[in-house]
């Protein structure tokens, strides 16, 4: 997915942006650090997380300590465990993740498909600093 259809995808479900935040390569997309991503990570309030569950067909993708990350649409996955602490900035109307809080986030995960995703994040916070 590119920008442009994060953004028609986000506005077809409707949720109140201030009730999560954009995460990882999504938020990567819609700051022009990358072109295209594979899904939607989003972290949501605890209110929005029992709304969604109530509302869509969810599909759990994973277990993270005690909290479930789920699948809607097999595009949009969303849990409610870093919501209140994630750092983001306001853009396009949208809650996102800070390019700093993903470069932390990627970094401690080791895995090998956030590699290249680093590299771009680390150059990018050496040419603002």
């Amino acid at each position: 997915m590119n920008r442009e259809e994060i953004l028609k995808i986000l506005d077809n479900y409707q949720f109140n942006p201030k009730e999560f935040v954009i995460l990882s390569g999504a938020s990567m997309v819609l700051q022009g650090m990358k072109e295209k991503t594979t899904d939607i990570d989003i972290t949501t309030t605890d209110s929005l997380y029992k709304q969604l569950l109530n509302t869509y067909s969810c599909v759990l993708e994973k277990k993270v300590g005690m909290h479930s990350v789920w699948f809607i649409d097999n595009v949009i996955n969303f849990s409610n465990h870093y919501y209140d602490t994630i750092e983001y900035i306001e853009y396009d109307g949208y809650q996102v993740q800070t390019l700093d809080s993903i470069l932390k986030l990627k970094e401690s995960l080791g895995r090998e498909k956030d590699k290249e995703d680093i590299k771009k994040l680390r150059l990018f916070t050496m040419k603002q600093k």
